[in-house]
């Protein structure tokens, strides 16, 4: 599916056919980290799954802002022809947060995977910092490395093709990918007291050993959005989404085929 975003046609990929769904990546990776999920919910959605401006195949230039992030995901709606279910991974979610509201009759039903609505304190904001010097002295590789082990949980990593997928994805991002997200991620204001006010159909999803965005926090959320469901994908740490597809499939089909009107 093309996309005009900023005056240029951007290529999203999508498979499936019925009722929308977008599925939206995390730092520091792109669309294909739902390769797994989307080819499972593509059998009864049509599933996109955009890379976010600067990211995998995405041309755009990366501002750095978690709302220039937003904006290409409402262009992405805005072309899919209506409101659509829309789930945002870790960073991903904090988009969703966004765009929901700025633009909140674009989307049906919100699943957050593996993602939180403080924003980052003090330390964090200096983890940030020292990311973005390790990236401009010495470029993606250590900082992607570093990341592996708060992606996966423990047991995953010693599963070797899983740690490759993922070690491909995030070396293909580029530097400037790399900072926008952090910059993107250390600016992003606090949404607790916007959870509240969501009145669409909402999923929480929370991988049981998420050293990032840990299950309390999952819980917490989910008592704070009304309605709200909450699913622990058992032993996944935060990347559930390659972690565990198959659970995450079915804890988004589920949902997304109760919530999603049609």
């Amino acid at each position: 599916m093309l996309v005009n975003f900023s005056g240029s046609p951007i290529e999203v990929r999508q498979e499936g056919s019925g009722r929308t769904v977008v599925l939206i990546h995390g730092y520091p990776l792109d669309g294909a980290m739902w390769s797994s999920v989307a080819r499972r919910l593509s059998d009864r959605f049509r599933v996109l799954k955009p890379d976010l401006p600067g990211h995998g195949e995405n041309p755009a230039a990366p501002e750095g802002t978690i709302d220039s992030y937003a904006d290409f995901v409402s262009s992405v709606v805005e072309a899919s022809g209506g409101a659509v279910g829309l789930a945002g991974f870790s960073m991903g979610g904090y988009v969703a947060l966004a765009l929901l509201k700025r633009r909140p009759e674009q989307i049906a039903a919100l699943a957050l995977v593996d993602s939180r609505a403080v924003a980052d304190d003090e330390a964090a904001r200096a983890k940030r910092d020292e990311s973005i010097a390790l990236l401009r002295q010495s470029g993606v590789e250590p900082v992607a490395e570093a990341m592996l082990g708060k992606l996966l949980a423990p047991e995953a990593l010693t599963r070797g093709d899983l740690a490759d997928r993922v070690r491909r994805i995030m070396r293909r991002q580029s530097a400037a990918a790399f900072e926008s997200d952090l910059m993107a991620m250390r600016g992003r204001p606090d949404s607790v007291e916007f959870l509240s006010k969501i009145a669409i159909p909402a999923l929480i999803v929370a991988g049981e050993k998420d050293v990032i965005s840990q299950p309390d926090e999952g819980r917490a959320m989910a008592e704070a959005i009304p309605g709200a469901r909450l699913t622990v994908i058992p032993g996944s740490g935060h990347l559930t989404p390659m972690e565990s597809p198959a659970a995450v499939a079915r804890a988004l089909g589920d949902f997304f085929g109760a919530a999603l009107p049609g």
